[in-house]
């Protein structure tokens, strides 16, 4: 019996419809993620950068509500959503601070601000890697990290337009807010990826 219960299984993931809406969007942040690096190292104006980044976190939001909802939620989808979040937000902070770094408008204040809001991606890449080499899979997202995505969502552009604009100088509060949540992401991360790894 259980063999043909994980015989059945299989044949279930093999039957995903990947050509869906939400993989769509989640394909289009990879792309905008792409368009914005280029964006940044071509000196665009800030203010742009910003738009491309916020639409690509839009994205995350709405593809989510969209699997939900019309029930289009796949194993691949929710994979490739996790890789496409991380790479729009480490490939963008990494592009702007190598970029506006070399320009000098970027200060050591505002690498650091860079640098806490990427808590979660420091602590969980590393065994975010070896459960994506062993075949094991990525443990499924918990609350806290859905609200640490939101907050790097609003966090990161806060912090970009406060190299031009003073008045989102309030960006460092927002900053520790939320390295604080995305180190609990993290750390709550790494203890489902021990549990996964050990059955």
């Amino acid at each position: 019996m259980k063999k043909r219960g994980k015989a059945r299984h299989r044949n279930k993931k093999k039957e995903e419809n990947i050509w869906n809406v939400p993989n769509t969007l989640t394909l289009l942040r990879v792309l905008i993620t792409f368009i914005t690096i280029y964006f940044i190292f071509a000196g665009y104006d800030l203010v742009v950068i910003v738009i491309l980044f916020a639409i690509g976190m839009l994205t995350d939001f709405f593809d989510g509500q969209i699997a939900r909802r019309f029930n289009q939620t796949t194993e691949f989808g929710r994979k490739f959503d996790v890789v496409a979040d991380r790479f729009l937000m480490a490939g963008v902070a990494i592009a702007f601070i190598l970029s506006y770094s070399l320009s000098g408008l970027l200060t050591q204040f505002h690498i650091m601000q860079i640098i806490m809001i990427m808590s979660r991606e420091l602590i969980a890449l590393p065994v975010a890697i070896i459960l994506l080499t062993s075949g094991k899979g990525i443990p499924k997202v918990k609350w806290v990290g859905k609200i640490t995505t939101a907050l790097q969502g609003f966090t990161f552009p806060a912090i970009m337009l406060s190299i031009s604009y003073p008045l989102f100088s309030f960006s460092i509060y927002m900053a520790l807010v939320t390295s604080i949540c995305g180190i609990a992401s993290g750390l709550t991360f790494i203890n489902d990826a021990i549990r996964k790894y050990s059955k």
